[in-house]
């Protein structure tokens, strides 16, 4: 064996021996905190890493060091007791979190910070309507049964009051569902405005879909708040009306659950002698329909 061998291995047998001792060391364990309360906000200067001071032998450290999954702790908001607008992790909560973790030859000689206070701040809340940000339609031919259900239709949100007084709704993320020609149901993620937090992240939306027809009513035009001495005449007086209706409804409509009525002192105020029609009356699940004609003349006279 030459002489360089020799160094080398003598070199290798007293590392070996070396790192058998027991040495004191540091290592850093990260903390994470769980079920924290939509509530409150914590300060940004939460710690999320504490230093371990430890014994234990060189063989253990080069461990630490060269471990991929370094050593982490979990607080649970939901097992730490608050008072006066914070939350204390004491020395012995700590030390019993990092001992579980660390290996059973390594002692914990100390750690800093030896204990965490998390001073909170109260949000305001407000609960809020969930809208559909984006696009959900039948196919041709098929028409929603009902309006899209959505759950929860409301939300409570947190966050501070300059915030949350700017908000009215939450939505959706982007949604994109075209040519539908069966029932749906879906969850959506809510997109939480900055510096809000949400009392759910998702809702779920279902919706019934069946082929539609076309129903023919005609309905007479009224004119409703007219004076005593004063009477309209419309030319045409009624109009026909085209309502798109599920074929599980057609039998349901009838022309009654309809009106065409306008105001007169609508009409008046107007400067032509026409008036675009609308429904007046209709049942709150009918989205679409079409009057023929879309405007109508006529005609005030005094009443003799």
């Amino acid at each position: 064996m030459g002489f360089s061998a020799f160094v080398v291995l003598a070199f290798v047998f007293w590392t070996l021996q070396y790192f058998r001792q027991k040495f004191e060391f540091e290592v850093p364990v990260s903390v994470q905190y769980t079920e924290v309360p939509v509530g409150i906000a914590l300060p940004v200067e939460v710690p999320h890493q504490i230093t371990l001071h430890i014994q234990d032998k060189g063989t253990v450290w080069l461990q630490y060091l060269l471990d991929k999954n370094k050593l982490s702790i979990t607080i649970d908001f939901k097992s730490i007791q608050t008072k006066d607008f914070s939350y204390l992790v004491d020395n012995a909560t700590l030390n019993k979190l990092i001992s579980d973790e660390l290996p059973s030859s390594s002692q914990l000689k100390s750690f800093s910070p030896d204990r965490i206070e998390i001073h909170y701040s109260p949000l305001v809340k407000k609960v809020l309507p969930v809208t559909i940000d984006g696009v959900l339609s039948p196919s041709p031919g098929y028409m929603f049964s009902d309006s899209i259900t959505i759950e929860p239709s409301q939300i409570t949100v947190y966050g501070s009051r300059e915030t949350v007084d700017t908000l009215f709704a939450v939505k959706t993320e982007k949604l994109d569902k075209q040519r539908i020609e069966k029932k749906i149901s879906i969850s959506a993620q809510l997109i939480s405005p900055s510096g809000v937090k949400l009392s759910t992240q998702q809702v779920k939306l279902t919706a019934e879909i069946e082929e539609y027809t076309e129903k023919f009513f005609v309905l007479p035009v009224i004119c409703r708040n007219l004076p005593e001495n004063r009477i309209v005449r419309f030319f045409p007086s009624s109009a026909e009306v085209y309502v798109q209706v599920g074929l599980s409804k057609y039998n349901l409509l009838s022309g009654s659950d309809f009106e065409i009525s306008i105001d007169y002192n609508n009409l008046i105020l107007n400067n032509a002698t026409n008036y675009p029609l609308n429904l007046s009356k209709k049942p709150a699940w009918i989205e679409n329909y079409r009057i023929v004609p879309e405007m109508i003349e006529f005609l005030v006279e005094q009443k003799r």
